[in-house]
């Protein structure tokens, strides 16, 4: 029955459907309060629309799964070169929510092409990575200066395009404005350099521009600047009510849910919350203030789970591009679980991001199922063709060795063995 749904690792998969159960249950405990404010009655319409997502998520991952690895990783530029599209119609005619403008579509069936921007650069600096020469450790000088441009630098422009065109969909979507997207993509593209050999010294100066391109991003925008001047001072009488309300309420929850927490459906979090927040960027607020520390650190176990599993296959991958992908995504899933718990806690101030699998919201969990899925395709066995004895499924085939007839030294074999005359020797 696996491998008719092509599950090829079932914990992977495991630890997928289990996020996505806790998520079912917190967007209903959190989303029924919600309704519940607005005199409304029956199933909240968030909980309604994330199982709707979840099967439409399942359902492309059945596909993605289906799809061999050679597809991706032939097709990755492709994929890239389309989100980006996709990014630039957002800004052009994308639909303007709660005063940003991130959405193709009405909401709820409207796309967000951020999220899917995660997947694609993954699957885009795996394709590349997978491809790069490794860099000669020793060029000799040229003495005409042209030969040097042409020999060295032009090259070493070429080899840095990727990061900046993954460093420049980060920006577009910073302008929708989503900062908290825009560098979990960032971030996501900085550690994938990890695994794929990328020096030390253009590790820095992509860590040096990365960090002066958010300090221009929080500097454009008065409220970044403002949120981040007052986040250490969000107790004060002037900020607590105002710009640091959020923060400051999920605090409250998870000091008051403590080690064992209030009880499913007794949190406050999710009556004083804004409700745009309550079922996304601040659902680790209600897990964490019902089922405080204990519950909290299981239900992270699931995803902290998920994140290992794939550097585990990661380590056992048995292409380049496979080991890229685990990475990307063990990356992508570890970085934003992070800054979101961590946004919750106040220990970062409020970027908004969801929590993976976990926070509502279709476009995320349908990106991260297509993810789950083309892992899946990773995993699949390679296919023999034994037609084809140059098919590098792994080993090249030796071609059928023309039937002879052999002498055996023993003469008891079925094979005749013919006599042949030898002349004399003469003297």
């Amino acid at each position: 029955m696996i491998k008719k749904l092509r599950i090829y690792d079932p914990w992977l998969f495991a630890f997928a459907v289990a996020a996505t159960c806790i998520g079912f249950l917190f967007i209903f405990d959190a989303g029924y309060a919600t309704t519940l404010q607005k005199d409304k009655g029956g199933m909240p319409d968030e909980f309604f629309h994330q199982i709707l997502f979840a099967g439409i998520g399942c359902g492309v991952a059945w596909v993605c799964s289906r799809i061999s690895i050679d597809f991706w990783k032939k097709g990755s530029k492709l994929i890239w070169l389309v989100n980006i599209a996709l990014l630039i119609a957002v800004a052009l005619v994308g639909q303007r929510v709660n005063g940003a403008k991130r959405w193709l579509g009405h909401s709820p069936l409207g796309i967000q092409p951020a999220e899917f921007a995660k997947l694609a650069a993954v699957l885009y600096l795996a394709g590349y990575f997978a491809e790069r020469k490794a860099w000669p450790k020793r060029i000799k000088p040229c003495a005409n200066w042209m030969l040097q441009v042409d020999n060295v630098w032009v090259p070493k422009v070429k080899r840095c395009l990727p990061a900046v065109w993954v460093f420049g969909a980060a920006f577009l979507i910073i302008l929708e404005p989503d900062l908290g997207t825009g560098a979990v993509v960032a971030a996501t593209a900085f550690f994938m350099f990890l695994p794929a050999g990328v020096t030390k010294k253009s590790i820095i100066a992509a860590l040096v521009l990365a960090c002066l391109g958010a300090g221009v991003a929080v500097i454009k925008e008065p409220y970044r600047m403002a949120r981040m001047m007052h986040h250490t001072q969000r107790w004060s009488s002037e900020n607590v009510d105002d710009l640091e309300y959020q923060t400051v309420q999920s605090e409250l929850a998870i000091a008051e849910g403590g080690i064992i927490g209030v009880g499913p459906g007794a949190g406050r979090a999710k009556q004083v919350l804004p409700v745009t927040t309550t079922t996304t960027d601040f659902i680790w607020a209600t897990v964490s203030e019902e089922f405080g520390l204990v519950g909290s650190l299981i239900f992270l176990a699931v995803l902290g789970g998920m994140v290992f599993r794939l550097m585990q296959l990661a380590k056992r991958a048995t292409s380049r591009f496979s080991m890229l992908l685990f990475y990307g995504v063990a990356f992508w899933i570890g970085i934003q679980t992070c800054v979101n718990v961590m946004m919750a806690n106040a220990m970062l101030p409020a970027i908004g991001i969801p929590l993976p699998f976990i926070s509502s919201g279709g476009s995320s969990l349908i990106a991260l199922w297509i993810a789950v899925g083309v892992c899946q395709s990773a995993l699949a066995p390679a296919r023999s063709k034994p037609d084809r004895p140059d098919d590098d499924g792994g080993s090249n085939p030796t071609p059928p060795t023309p039937k002879r007839r052999v002498a055996t030294q023993s003469g008891l074999r079925s094979r005749k063995v013919t006599a042949v005359r030898v002349p004399s020797q003469t003297r």
